[in-house]
């Protein structure tokens, strides 16, 4: 296993301590950079994060992360998808709720993406995590973990809304619900590509 201090471009302070609960199984301690970062107007969260982070590049010249999240709605045609956060932070989580009066369908999913940059390389690498679930009836819950959707999304198989959850139900829902998620899978292929400058098979680790 490796021994990686990466950068997350992010003002965030909830996705620091979410990543580092995800990453540092693998070896990867995340550190915080708060850098401003374009202002990109669609639904599509990955052509957003990558960007931005192309954005960022330009001034940060050492490994970085940049980390993305969509909520997409099926009844309303994918949206707000990318947009999820000046959506709610305009019209609110009440005013979204409202579009869904007396819809019977209210399945959804929550699309995340991060995107790793290495200066060395010079490319993009992009980790994407699915999350199936419904749109719940009305608010619930008053602990977000800094997540703009967690009083209004219930993910599939659990019957709270992240913001229900106490710290358990919390541990339990990440090692569930987001096993084999985008942070997963960019540690798994840091570690790989950590292995092959090695000249070590990743294959047989």
């Amino acid at each position: 296993m490796g021994n990686f201090s990466i950068m997350f471009v992010t003002s965030n302070n909830a996705k620091i301590a979410l990543a580092n609960e995800r990453l540092n199984r693998y070896g990867i301690t995340i550190t915080q950079k708060i850098a401003s970062t374009p202002e990109i107007q669609s639904l599509d969260v990955g052509e957003v994060a990558l960007q931005k982070a192309k954005q960022v590049a330009h001034t940060i010249k050492t490994p970085f992360i940049i980390e993305d999240s969509g909520l997409y709605i099926d009844k309303l045609n994918g949206f707000p998808g990318a947009l999820m956060k000046p959506v709610l932070d305009t019209i609110g989580t009440h005013n979204l709720l409202s579009m869904l009066s007396n819809e019977e369908n209210r399945s959804a999913y929550v699309k995340s993406v991060l995107v790793y940059h290495d200066p060395v390389i010079g490319n993009e690498q992009l980790f994407v995590g699915n999350y199936p679930g419904r749109i719940a009836e009305k608010e619930k819950g008053d602990n977000t973990r800094g997540w703009k959707v967690a009083r209004i999304f219930i993910p599939k198989d659990f019957d709270k809304t992240p913001a229900e959850m106490d710290d358990s139900e919390w541990t339990e829902f990440l090692d569930k619900f987001r096993k084999g998620d985008h942070y997963d899978k960019f540690g798994e292929w840091l570690i790989k590509q950590n292995m092959k400058q090695f000249g070590i098979d990743a294959g047989d680790a």
